[in-house]
């Protein structure tokens, strides 16, 4: 599967976001201990936080109003704050993403304990594209240490194995979190174990990205960037300069952070190629550019002091940048 990046700051301003991420769900059968749902009730409360499902005529709005785009986007990402595959009308929306090829590809990240053989042949026969799953561990009492419920590896396994069998075009591609497998040992047995049933398989590590959390009670050393311990991360976010994220009830935000930093609008009120261009989106990304302090959330956030995709680093262009974006305003 090819998902080469382009340089980012070549391509400013987009017509058209590469990636939009709908959020269909926010409930998830796994309380992991890096994650907002190992929050207490009283927590996800104070900020907000509220369990709920995408109701269809919301997502049908959202691909309708994605396909008026100029071009296509490179992505359609269905993940967020829960677990995607609760929604079981999930194989629902892929198909019909897919029957008006509003996205280059569609995918899903999910933690697969929910992958049952009805819904793998139901995302098979959506033609998913991308079947991105979050492993948590490769014994059943690391599993239960990392997302805090008993669960069999093996359940996982063959979910998984079954999907990699039945499968036609779709992309399977396994990680697993750095604290699931502490030693080399364990970094082998996942890769020997979860090889046979992937495309690519792969080990992320952990960011403090929930503020409630201790992380340090969790990993020991959370300064390592993506990119190299001489990397000093980014004074610019580069992700709402591609993409949007949609909430399931059609808020629409600017990106993934546990905490919204800002609301463009939502679904039910407002279009989404306005969205894009109109004042407040644009205000935001000058937010970006000018002083990226000035807004609390994206101050505190993890994502760009940690490290971005390469290619995505725009500090070193903010004043080119910053001169487009103005003049697109002024034109409004």
């Amino acid at each position: 599967m090819n998902k080469t990046r382009v340089n980012l700051s070549e391509v400013l301003p987009l017509d058209t976001p590469f990636s939009v991420h709908i959020f269909p769900s926010y409930y998830c059968n796994f309380k992991c201990s890096y994650c907002l749902h190992s929050l207490s009730k009283e927590v996800l409360s104070n900020r907000g936080f509220k369990q709920q499902k995408m109701k269809m005529n919301t997502y049908y709005s959202i691909i309708n109003e994605l396909n008026k785009f100029p071009n296509k986007l490179k992505t359609i990402i269905f993940a967020g704050h829960g677990e995607p595959l609760t929604h079981t009308n999930l194989p629902q929306m892929i198909r019909y993403a897919k029957g008006l090829n509003v996205s280059e590809r569609v995918e899903i990240v999910t933690n697969a304990s929910l992958l049952t053989k009805e819904m793998a042949d139901n995302l098979i026969e959506a033609n998913l594209d991308l079947l991105r799953v979050s492993i948590q561990g490769i014994t059943d009492e690391m599993y239960k240490q990392t997302c805090g419920i008993d669960i069999k590896v093996q359940t996982i396994f063959d979910n998984l194995a079954y999907f990699y069998k039945h499968k036609k075009t779709t992309h399977i591609e396994l990680k697993i979190i750095d604290i699931a497998v502490p030693t080399e040992e364990d970094k082998n047995k996942f890769f020997e174990v979860f090889t046979p049933v992937s495309d690519s398989i792969s080990i992320e590590y952990l960011i403090p990205f929930i503020p409630e959390i201790d992380h340090s009670k969790i990993k020991e050393d959370l300064t390592r960037c993506k990119h190299g311990n001489n990397c000093s991360g980014s004074k610019v976010c580069s992700m709402p300069f591609y993409m949007i994220v949609i909430e399931p009830d059609g808020n629409i935000v600017p990106c993934c952070s546990s905490v919204v930093p800002a609301s463009y609008g939502n679904t039910d009120n407002d279009n989404l190629i306005d969205i894009w261009n109109n004042k407040k989106h644009l205000n935001f990304l000058q937010l970006q550019l000018n002083n990226i302090y000035d807004n609390k959330v994206c101050s505190e956030c993890s994502v760009p002091k940690f490290g971005l995709q390469t290619g995505d680093y725009l500090d070193s262009c903010k004043e080119i940048l910053l001169k487009k974006y103005t003049e697109m305003k002024c034109r409004l």
